[in-house]
């Protein structure tokens, strides 16, 4: 398995739930395929993508309009920004790992009223020289410190007149409405491969690792249908639904899917808890895909370990959707011990589904809350678990583990570094071994009384002294 399956995992996990764009609604618009806009490179700071002015015809708007030789809209007088030779919007995204549907709407907007748009996607390094322009607009999705600089770097060079927004940024503000209607430019980023968009909005459960409660609320009626984001003739499409199973007209959205023969990726995972049989005979029909539409693959996740009692009880349902087409994302790094992970993930296995370990990646005022007591079992017996499927993500939870036992017990347990790296990135394993040092068999000794302080003045010896202190905060309170 590639990667995984959603942004707004990244951003809360899920999950946060991938709530992952500043936007709203997604309501009509236009449609059809896209030019293919001129890149260049700007600098090493960012890239820009200047967006042409030609390409996507679109639908009127509902107060009215009038087409032009049938490429653009001549705007309604109540429309509040004028067409004009000169009229520029710089659009910059701080942080998409796929298209950004708020910027692709905003770049609508303004090309529909004559604006020259042009997409900066801010990258490593800065924000790159300041350009001139009538309008700005950022969207930051991430609540990381890396995307709290890139924010703080545009602020400083743009001040009061860059508009930013995102669920890195605010929760709360949304498009304007105009804007809000637009169908998605998905020029702006030159993307072909798959539309973008929600059918609905917001979640009735309340996960405290999740943005969505916050920035979305409960679960709102549809909010926008098909047409109004995949352009004619793609068949590709990405869905951002918080939690669609449980919308109680998911059935007749499930046909849809079918009845247009789409190729769905449900980025934020389904809930297993909505799935009955009516539902699973309408998934077993839906050409579920992954996130590069390449493999047939549906999205589930496991945050809890109540929640594997759900799993089992589906477990004739999960097979018959497929044997290695079904991945779930299970949340670590908030606030579960090393034996509830290591429950959640020995379900995964006995059940022979492909699991996806992701992070937590803290969202504004809900910090990682790991438990003080999180080494709570033997931890040879976690380390020992094998998967089918996507041992490097598998590795990617051990080298977190690592850096907690450190962080916990002041060395690096030897027998968790071996495995690491018995396979990917062997000469990794050569920073531990030249600081015999560092490292410990004996397992949940506590050395930090024992730390010599002269460690920390060999280069290496800090590094990897930093990489396991970095973890420290992550625990909800010291043990006792």
């Amino acid at each position: 398995m590639e990667e995984p399956p959603g942004n707004q995992w990244l951003a809360a996990f899920p999950m946060a739930r991938f709530a992952m764009l500043a936007i709203l609604q997604v309501v009509p618009f236009c449609a059809a395929p896209v030019s293919i806009p001129a890149i260049r490179y700007l600098s090493p700071f960012a890239t820009i993508f200047r967006a042409q002015s030609t390409g996507w015809p679109v639908r009127e708007p509902a107060h009215g309009g009038t087409r032009s030789s049938g490429r653009s809209l001549r705007v309604d007088p109540r429309d509040f920004i004028p067409r004009g030779v000169g009229h520029s919007a710089i659009l910059f995204d701080v942080d998409s790992r796929i298209p950004n549907l708020a910027l692709m709407k905003l770049s609508a907007f303004h090309r529909e009223r004559g604006a020259a748009v042009t997409l900066v996607r801010v990258r490593s390094g800065g924000v790159g020289p300041r350009l001139d322009a009538d309008h700005y607009f950022a969207s930051s999705i991430f609540n990381t410190d890396v995307s709290a600089k890139r924010v703080h770097a545009l602020r400083a060079l743009y001040g009061e007149r860059i508009e930013i927004g995102g669920t890195g940024v605010d929760l709360l503000r949304r498009l304007p409405p105009e804007v809000e209607v637009c169908f998605p430019d998905y020029g702006l980023y030159a993307a072909t491969h798959y539309a973008v968009g929600f059918l609905t909005r917001g979640c009735n459960k309340r996960c405290p690792f999740c943005v969505v409660p916050a920035k979305e609320g409960r679960l709102k009626r549809r909010s926008s249908g098909f047409d109004d984001f995949v352009p004619s003739g793609q068949r590709n499409v990405l869905l951002l639904d918080d939690n669609l199973l449980s919308f109680e007209g998911v059935a007749a959205l499930l046909q849809e899917m079918i009845d247009r023969d789409y190729a769905i990726n449900f980025s934020q995972t389904l809930d297993i808890a909505y799935l009955d049989e009516a539902k699973y005979e309408l998934l077993r029909r839906v050409d579920s895909r992954n996130a590069r539409f390449n493999k047939r693959m549906i999205y589930f996740s496991l945050n809890y370990v109540a929640t594997t009692r759900q799993f089992e009880a589906r477990r004739d349902m999960l097979r018959g959707l497929g044997e290695n087409h079904v991945a779930v994302v299970c949340l670590y790094g908030f606030d579960t011990t090393l034996r509830q992970d290591y429950e959640r993930f020995l379900c995964l296995r006995r059940l022979r589904l492909i699991p996806f370990f992701q992070e937590y990646w803290p969202i504004a005022g809900v910090p990682a809350r790991v438990p003080a007591d999180f080494f709570d079992m033997d931890l040879n017996a976690m380390i020992r678990l094998t998967f089918l499927s996507n041992g490097q993500n598998w590795e990617k939870y051990l080298r977190w583990l690592n850096r907690l036992y450190f962080a916990r017990f002041g060395r690096y347990y030897r027998p968790l570094i071996d495995i690491i790296y018995r396979y990917n990135n062997k000469e990794r394993i050569a920073r531990y071994l030249r600081r015999p040092e560092w490292l410990t068999a004996e397992l949940y000794r506590d050395f930090r009384p024992a730390v010599d302080p002269k460690l920390p003045n060999d280069p290496l010896g800090r590094e990897l002294m930093a990489e396991g202190l970095a973890m420290q905060d992550r625990f909800a309170a010291e043990p006792s």
